[in-house]
């Protein structure tokens, strides 16, 4: 997906936001902004906006020096999902349908996300939960989800953010575990899923997890591992989870089943959905528009 130009201020929107998180040095701060407005001005237009994202985050790491400036806060989601798992595995576990219940909270879980809300770790869950749980899905998408799931002989799932990471073990639960592969971000990047989020949430003890090798809150193939990109390739289905994601990924003739929340109007330029729409996408196949 190509960058937008209302992607530009809320790249710059995010480096406030981020200096402020990670530095209580202003001179660290103006040195953060102004190297990400040279950033911005030098943007391609061919370039997803998790690129521009990534790289501004490394910016903030190399300035700071703090490796991973959101780990309290990504320790902090861990936590209250965990908190909540029990409950939302009874509502899986006892609703008419197991898989498309897991498939609704797996997107529920996508509204932990700091790239949109900085203040994402005082979400009320229960209540996105619900929300999810009410809206449609499009049944031809589920339909195909069960066949290419069930035909499948390798699964790719695409990690997104520290505390959806609980939500996603619900969907994996449902899946054929064998065939699962979980893949986490090589190094911390935002709040997305490390080894430490995949250790956290106990997915490592049901499912292979590995590492795309890159800092980007995205899958960006070029930024990535060699053997990640050989065994993305060499797949049957992935399962791609967030925004940046399909930001990344939608251009690609692979197996890919997106689920994420729409979370700005580039979405709505995009692909014609509200913001807050809860998406349910599978490419190729139908690019249809799947939402409420």
């Amino acid at each position: 997906m190509k960058l937008y130009v209302e992607c530009l201020p809320c790249v710059m929107r995010q480096a406030v936001e981020a200096a402020h998180q990670c530095s209580g040095d202003s001179a660290k701060e103006w040195d953060i902004l102004k190297e990400t407005a040279r950033m911005v001005s030098a943007a391609s237009v061919e370039d997803p906006s998790p690129a521009l994202i990534g790289a501004m985050h490394e910016l903030v790491r190399r300035i700071t020096g703090d490796t991973d400036p959101y780990r309290e806060l990504k320790a902090v989601c861990n936590k209250k999902a965990l908190e909540l798992y029990p409950r939302l595995r009874h509502v899986v576990q006892s609703s008419d349908d197991p898989m498309e219940t897991a498939i609704r909270v797996a997107i529920a879980g996508n509204n932990i996300d700091y790239v949109a809300d900085p203040h994402a770790e005082q979400i009320d869950l229960a209540s996105v939960v619900n929300e999810a749980l009410r809206a449609p899905i499009e049944k031809s998408v589920f339909g195909r989800f069960q066949e290419a799931v069930s035909k499948a002989n390798t699964i790719l799932y695409l990690g997104d953010n520290a505390g959806e990471i609980v939500f996603d073990r619900l969907l994996i639960e449902e899946l054929p575990r064998e065939k699962v592969c979980y893949v986490v971000k090589g190094h911390p990047v935002v709040n997305d899923v490390t080894i430490e989020d995949a250790e956290m949430s106990g997915l490592c003890e049901i499912v292979e997890v590995i590492t795309n090798g890159a800092a980007v809150p995205g899958t960006l193939l070029r930024s990535c591992s060699d053997s990640f990109r050989k065994r993305f390739y060499q797949t049957d289905v992935v399962i791609a989870k967030g925004q940046g994601n399909y930001e990344t990924l939608e251009h690609l003739n692979q197996r890919i089943f997106f689920l994420f929340k729409a979370k700005c109007n580039v979405m709505t330029l995009h692909i014609g959905c509200p913001v807050g729409a809860i998406l349910f996408l599978d490419y190729p196949g139908s690019k249809e528009l799947h939402t409420r």
